[in-house]
């Protein structure tokens, strides 16, 4: 009788391990897939933000008079700085534009656009928070006086937004 109860309890013992043992693979095999359903999720969030800044060129709010293609018109930029209703209009948590005088400089020696010193700045904040941020070169325009007669100037700037709200 005492060999046949050892049995018994030496199968209960085993039993009991091999569901451990698919449970842990269980749990592993779930932390695998969870992880790489969030590295999705955030692939899938810069690619919708990348896809919508390189639309965003073409935008009223944005487009330049001549409707030229992927171009901001900066006086309208510098018009939406500040802004609070056009904050929640795009799925943006932060967009602005980095003029090609910035380029070369790090974030901290920007300077900031202003009503005052534009366009001699940086960059054109319209909004921004700290994020994850994607970009796409676009022509920025602006129109300047010259013997009072109006003429475009273009350069090359960075127009930058981050991730999409959640």
């Amino acid at each position: 009788m005492k060999k046949a109860q050892l049995k018994i309890q030496e199968m209960a013992f085993m039993i009991v391990a091999v569901i451990l043992f698919f449970i842990l693979v269980g749990l592993f095999a779930i932390s695998i897939i969870h992880k790489n359903l969030q590295e999705s999720a955030v692939q899938i969030k810069e690619e919708k933000t990348l896809s919508a800044i390189e639309n965003l060129a073409g935008t009223a709010e944005f487009i330049c008079p001549e409707t030229k293609s992927n171009c901001v018109d900066g006086d309208k930029l510098m018009a939406l700085i500040n802004k609070k209703n056009y904050k929640d209009f795009w799925d943006f948590s932060s967009l602005k534009v980095l003029k090609s005088t910035g380029f070369s400089k790090e974030e901290k020696g920007w300077t900031e656009c202003t009503l005052g010193n534009y366009p001699d700045c940086d960059v054109i904040n319209v909004y921004d928070t700290e994020d994850i941020e994607i970009s796409s070169f676009v022509a920025l325009c602006w129109r300047e006086y010259e013997n009072n007669a109006p003429h475009e100037k273009c350069e090359i700037a960075k127009l930058i937004a981050g991730g999409k709200k959640k």
